[in-house]
């Protein structure tokens, strides 16, 4: 009797460790940052253009969420297909959390320029690289940060102007936008096509090396991957979902 009194004791003992253990994994740093779909945005809301308002549809951009993983939460992540983990240390290069955003807002304001400038320079306009510009364009991305909605910005300035290229279809895009109207990769593309097929995106546009990844979680989604930003408006000016 004695001898199942220990045994008890012993495994209850072993289970309230267990549990311990697991409740402390909480709040250790796993040094990951968990990485999951952000918000879908209608750029009518966020980009004003003096003596362009917006009329018909519009396009939409897309963000991804990130935030610090404790062990048991990056354990959890692990296991869901609609999260990344991504090393902290290989994101923030060595910088304070608070560096790395501010860095990133920077970068936000360089894309604003250069899908102005870019834009203005395929209607064929002669416009100084860093501006001013004829034409006051005016986004608030609200907390979005980063360089990755340079293309769609481009095209909702381009879609105001001169033409009508989302045709009341819902089209998100995302794309870091070079001066010279290249389209290059971004970081989270699956998490940002996950975004985009919950929120009902019918015309998803990627970088063209981002494409196989974004093919993976689309669905039914329709997702072109494209180099340039010419190469996005001859697209979407045919008018076709196929």
């Amino acid at each position: 009797m004695a001898g199942q009194k220990g045994l008890k004791w012993k495994r209850i003992g072993a289970t309230a460790l267990f549990v311990a253990i697991v409740c402390s994994l909480r709040y250790v740093p796993s040094g990951y940052l968990v990485i999951s779909p952000g918000p879908v945005i209608e750029l009518s809301q966020v980009v004003e253009i003096q003596g362009y308002p917006p009329v018909g549809g519009s396009f939409y951009m897309v963000s991804i969420l990130a935030r610090e993983a404790s062990i048991l939460q990056a354990l959890r992540a692990a296991a869901d297909p609609n999260l990344s983990l991504w090393s902290k240390q290989q994101v923030l290069g060595g910088k304070s959390m608070e560096e790395y955003l501010e860095a990133n807002r920077e970068l936000m304001e360089q894309s604003q320029l250069t899908a102005t400038y870019v834009a203005l320079t395929v209607q064929g306009m002669s416009v100084p690289e860093a501006g001013p510009f004829p034409v006051q364009v005016s986004i608030r991305p609200g907390q979005v940060a980063g360089p990755s909605a340079g293309l769609v910005f481009a095209l909702e300035i381009i879609s105001r102007m001169e033409q009508d290229i989302v045709m009341g279809r819902k089209i998100a895009g995302t794309g870091m936008l070079s001066a010279d109207g290249r389209v290059l990769p971004v970081g989270g593309v699956a998490q940002k096509t996950i975004a985009c097929r919950e929120e009902g995106v019918e015309v998803f546009l990627v970088p063209r090396q981002n494409l196989k990844e974004a093919l993976r979680f689309a669905g039914d989604m329709k997702v072109y991957g494209v180099d340039t930003l010419e190469e996005a408006i001859t697209l979407l000016a045919s008018g076709s979902n196929s």
